[in-house]
């Protein structure tokens, strides 16, 4: 009969929800507003600012064909939800400005102009890969050394990476104001769509942010 320390042993540390990293690549003219942001710069606020994320689910679709009064399931369509990460808001407005204007690169608030080259151009590509990357509790002897030598920026070793493919902002979520809002920091959701989803484990390099051999899912 199982006991409690054969679930210890199956359950192997469990994962923290609050161990994670988002790696948002802006395209550049999100930055191009007389700020001095690169998007270097933008990505790591977004890494450090998103207060919560999710990691996005897999969805396959489902056709049923009828028979003499039932059904027979099989697999239909993939599909690919909408994605959410809800920011903390700063004073100089640069993360929330540069989502702004990401949107509006794609159409513009005051006509309906846009870009409509979507992969590298002068935009720097307006569908862009982002990454939500699950971290370990414990803590990785080689991600200690590449601390250590400037090369990664987290010892934690990577448990598993989603890679968002062709992502793009569609709404920038309103901040609420209030006079009784006191001991608060503003923050904002943005919802994504994207393409499709790749996962892959350990295939991440925090300090780098390079993918190799991920699978798609």
């Amino acid at each position: 009969m199982a006991n409690i320390i054969d679930f210890k042993t199956r359950l192997k540390g469990g994962v923290r929800p609050n161990l994670y990293q988002i790696s948002i690549p802006f395209p550049d003219a999100t930055f191009a507003l007389g700020r001095q942001n690169s998007d270097t710069d933008l990505t790591s606020q977004a890494k450090f600012l998103c207060r919560s994320a999710q990691i996005p689910a897999a969805t396959q679709g489902l056709i049923e064909v009828p028979f003499r009064g039932r059904f027979l399931k099989i697999p239909g369509d993939r599909t690919f939800d909408a994605w959410t990460a809800t920011f903390y808001n700063t004073s100089d407005f640069d993360l929330r400005a540069a989502f702004e204007q990401w949107i509006n690169i794609g159409n513009k608030t005051d006509e309906s102009l846009g870009t409509m080259n979507f992969g590298g151009d002068a935009y720097g590509g307006y569908f862009r890969d982002i990454k939500v990357v699950q971290l370990d509790k414990n803590v990785d002897s080689a991600g200690i050394q590449a601390v250590a030598s400037g090369s990664a920026e987290d010892p934690n070793r990577v448990l598993r990476v989603y890679r968002l493919v062709g992502a793009w902002p569609t709404n920038v979520g309103a901040i609420n104001l209030a006079y009784d809002s006191n001991d608060q920091i503003e923050e904002f959701d943005v919802e994504f769509q994207y393409q499709y989803l790749d996962a892959g484990q350990e295939d991440f390099n925090v300090g780098d942010g390079e993918f190799t051999q991920l699978r798609t899912v």
